[in-house]
């Protein structure tokens, strides 16, 4: 009879296991979960851009070997000896530094349906926009906002500041042929108003599975690269929040929007925060080592100036 007590025990032990041990790993699934917690989607990080302002070239005088004659004495060239290092003129040094809400009370944007983003979900109600869904370079001298177009907002206003983000719909076409069109609204904006300053806005990434063949990062790039060539750090500048929203691979964040092109609207904020963080700010620089450095530059400059026009409503086409 023992034994057949130790039987229906062991049967009843081996079943109440067997019905338990579901629950039982359950609970030890729930214990190592609560040790080692879900991480949480990354928040977008807003630091302060470096300048891309290129450094000032050497002067000839401080990387020229002395020369010397057949006595072994140091000869100092005519040319140097009327150049003093003292005469040479200031360089004006870009800091992007952190400014208030109020540094856009003069400020104008200009672009597209990520630009309308900005005013509608940003947190910069201040500011003047002239954007709209699938605005492009190719047809905005004919594109208009509130009955007005873009120069009518330009000539009818001063305004301290203009921010243009163009080029997400233009991506996919010819990239020269986009930069020339670019590069004409650029030279709009500068006859139109000569003493604002100009910030070109890289065009934002997208995530990686809403690239095409049109439109991929790569392409965006080669595209933001010829854009920053514009800027001239006096009073153009080029801005580039991508850091802010990429993810490890250099494409929009998945976590950070819907539909791969747009961040999403709780992220405009963000971006108007960055853009906050990231405004011109130019102080005088010591003088330059010699006036030679200043000279060398000066041609450059003097064909940036020349080059600037007003466009001739050049009509692009998209297709």
């Amino acid at each position: 009879m023992n034994k057949f007590k130790q039987c229906i025990y062991t049967v009843i032990l081996l079943l109440t296991c067997f019905v338990a041990s579901p629950f039982i790993y359950k609970q030890i699934w729930k214990n190592s979960e609560l040790k080692k917690p879900k991480e949480d989607v990354k928040a977008p990080v807003i630091s302060t851009q470096q300048s891309n302002q290129a450094s000032q070239p050497a002067s000839e005088a401080a990387t020229t070997v002395p020369q010397t004659n057949e006595n072994g004495e140091n000869v100092t060239s005519p040319t140097e000896a009327i150049q003093p290092a003292t005469e040479a003129p200031t360089v004006q040094q870009t800091v992007f530094a952190q400014s208030g809400p109020e540094y856009f009370d003069d400020a104008l944007f200009i672009g597209d349906s990520r630009t309308v983003g900005i005013r509608d979900y940003g947190t910069l109600k201040n500011a003047q926009y002239f954007c709209d869904i699938g605005l492009s370079a190719y047809k905005i001298d004919n594109s208009t906002v509130n009955g007005s177009t873009l120069w009518d907002f330009l000539n009818t206003k001063k305004f301290g500041k203009v921010y243009l983000m163009l080029g997400i719909n233009e991506v996919g076409n010819d990239i020269e042929y986009t930069v020339s069109a670019y590069r004409k609204v650029v030279d709009g904006i500068r006859q139109a108003q000569p003493d604002t300053i100009v910030y070109l806005l890289a065009n934002l990434h997208v995530a990686t599975y809403a690239e095409t063949a049109a439109i991929s990062n790569e392409r965006i790039n080669a595209l933001n690269a010829r854009i920053s060539e514009m800027a001239d750090n006096q009073k153009t500048f080029y801005i580039d929040v991508n850091g802010v929203f990429d993810d490890a691979n250099g494409a929009l964040t998945a976590d950070f929007c819907s539909d791969g092109v747009h961040v999403l609207a709780k992220y405009y904020a963000t971006w108007c925060d960055w853009l906050c963080a990231n405004t011109v700010v130019q102080t005088p620089a010591a003088p330059a080592s010699t006036t030679a450095a200043s000279a060398a530059a000066q041609p450059a400059a003097e064909t940036t100036a020349t080059t600037s026009s007003r466009p001739q409503n050049e009509e692009f086409s998209n297709q």
